[in-house]
């Protein structure tokens, strides 16, 4: 009797999850898209041509990642934002954003904008806890082990620039 109702009612089948690894690479490629959204949305300011905006977003990145290597190296957040690298990037990105704010003017469309990143940040974040989450489940690693994952690190340090930058 069960094989002829398995053979008129399939059984549905369970969505797989995605491995741990291959979570991690989508929340990396999430957090790309964030900052690009976040440079890109400075391409309608009229003194920002696609250059800046370029050059804003690619100044962004490098930050997150010498701050994710500085991180790994044991650094802390003063350190970190200390170090001669970092400061000259962010720099740059502040006479980035003063030039286009001198110029911008403050749309509703934009306040929008900027309302969408952050509302994305903050699923970012929740995605983030779950993956943390998955990695104590499965891989059996504590809460101090989670802080020296590497993985781990680097996921938080760019999720902690993108809030700086969106304003989150």
């Amino acid at each position: 009797l069960d094989t002829l109702a398995g053979a008129y009612l399939p059984e549905e089948e369970q969505p797989e999850l995605p491995t741990v690894d291959e979570e991690a690479e989508e929340l990396r490629q999430w957090e790309r898209r964030l900052i690009a959204k976040l440079a890109q949305r400075t391409q309608s300011t009229p003194g920002a041509g696609p250059s800046t905006v370029k050059e804003l977003e690619k100044l962004m990145s490098e930050i997150v990642e010498l701050k994710a290597k500085l991180r790994a190296q044991g650094l802390t957040e003063h350190e970190q934002d200390k170090d001669e690298e970092v400061m000259r990037r962010l720099l740059r990105v502040q006479e980035l954003r003063q030039f286009q704010h001198r110029d911008k003017k403050h749309e509703k469309k934009d306040h929008r904008d900027l309302q969408d990143i952050r509302v994305e940040v903050g699923q970012l974040r929740s995605k983030i806890d779950d993956h943390k989450r998955r990695l104590r489940d499965e891989k059996g690693l504590s809460q101090k082990g989670l802080r020296t994952d590497p993985e781990v690190c680097e996921l938080e340090e760019r999720l902690l620039m993108l809030q700086r930058m969106g304003g989150a």
